[in-house]
Formats: C-alpha cells, sequence, structure tokens
C-alpha cells in the first residue's frame, strides 16, 4: 500500500485509515492479536528483522524475537478494550508533527520545541494526551505490531499506552520521513480534544 505524504488538514488517507481500523482490530481481542505477532518469529536472523514486503528494509532490531516473545505472553492476559473514536482535532495535530518532520528527518516528539500537548492547542484542543510514534513502516499492521513489540524501550511504554483503558479517542497522521522513509504519528486522549477528562462519579 503506497504511503503518500500527508498536508495538515487532509481528511485522513486510506493509509491513515488503515492504522486506525488496525488499532480497533487489536483493542477488540488484544489476546487474540498475538497470533499475528507470531508471524514475526520466523523473520528474524539473529537481530536482524528481515522484510518480507520489496518496499520496507530490513531493520536491525536491539532485542530480537526476544520482544516479541515478551509481547505474545503479556498481551495473552489482557482483556478487550473500548474501540477508539476518531479525532479530526488530534488527527490534525498528528499530521502537523508529520508534516514538520517530513520535511527536517528529525525524530521524536517534539518539533520546534512544542511536545504533543502543546501542539494538540495549537489546534485549539487542550494537553491532556498521549503521542506514539513509529518510523520506517509501510502497512498499517506493521505500525500497529512495532508499538506493541516496542523493541528497545525498557519499560514498553508504547504498548502500555495502546493498552490503555481509558483512552477513548484518536487520531493518526502518516507520511514520508527523509531518513526513514515513512512515519506515522498517534495522538490518543480520554476526550475528543485532548481537554482535561471529567471527574469521576462518585
Amino acid at each position: 500500500m503506497a504511503l503518500a505524504a500527508v498536508a495538515a488538514d487532509a481528511a485522513p488517507n486510506r493509509f491513515e485509515s488503515g492504522v486506525f481500523a488496525e488499532l480497533n482490530r487489536f483493542r477488540s481481542d488484544p489476546a487474540a492479536y498475538t497470533d499475528y505477532l507470531r508471524d514475526y518469529r520466523p523473520r528474524f536472523e539473529g537481530k536482524l528483522l528481515v522484510s518480507d514486503d520489496d518496499s520496507e528494509i530490513d531493520i536491525m532490531t536491539r532485542e530480537g524475537v526476544a520482544a516479541v516473545d515478551e509481547a505474545i505472553r503479556d498481551l495473552r492476559r489482557e482483556k478487550p478494550l473500548p474501540e477508539l473514536t476518531w479525532s479530526e482535532t488530534l488527527a490534525r495535530a498528528a499530521a502537523d508533527h508529520v508534516a514538520a518532520q517530513s520535511r527536517s528527518g528529525a525524530v521524536g516528539h517534539y518539533t520546534g520545541g512544542r511536545g504533543p500537548g502543546e501542539r494538540v492547542k495549537a489546534r485549539g484542543g487542550g494537553p491532556y494526551v498521549n503521542e506514539v510514534i513509529t518510523y520506517g513502516h509501510h502497512s498499517p499492521a506493521g505500525v500497529v505490531d512495532q508499538l506493541l513489540i516496542d523493541d528497545g524501550v525498557p519499560d514498553r511504554g508504547h504498548r502500555h499506552s495502546l493498552l490503555r483503558p481509558t483512552h477513548r479517542y484518536a487520531g493518526v497522521g502518516c507520511g514520508t520521513h527523509k531518513v526513514h522513509r515513512t512515519m506515522c504519528v498517534i495522538l490518543m486522549s480520554q476526550t475528543p480534544d485532548g481537554a482535561p477528562p471529567p471527574p469521576p462519579k462518585r
């Protein structure tokens, strides 16, 4: 599937819609999703993850198949999670970050000194958001799988973010990257626009 560069105000393209659908497929049954993660095991040559698609590159991982096996064990214990609802505000803030890093080749969560919360506020929302980013994957499943396996991230923060039950809304922005070819930004929140969540019911 081709991955087109995204404009900051564009409607979700096919790839972004695919990533969003894949997120909800995972959240609908995390334990069953481990069947897809098992497909990675035979693709490892040591710590090298060999591409199964000519449009992708081989990836030198830090942990090899051990991170995949840990993700499988972790997700087997998880119960279904609430489905995410698309947020245009979050998607635009994600697209802003993609647009900036597509030009600069930078990585990470900051654009011109602004983090995820500041970017959402610039789009009229609030700062109560959680952001995850992937680089170098050319399929929606590859984006979600990378976040779940979370190779080289000691606290598995990306995996835990996707498993957070309080997340109810998400926006996705994907596009080209001059170093890693592709990138995807996913912003999630308990509210549609990152506003403060309502107080707990007594």
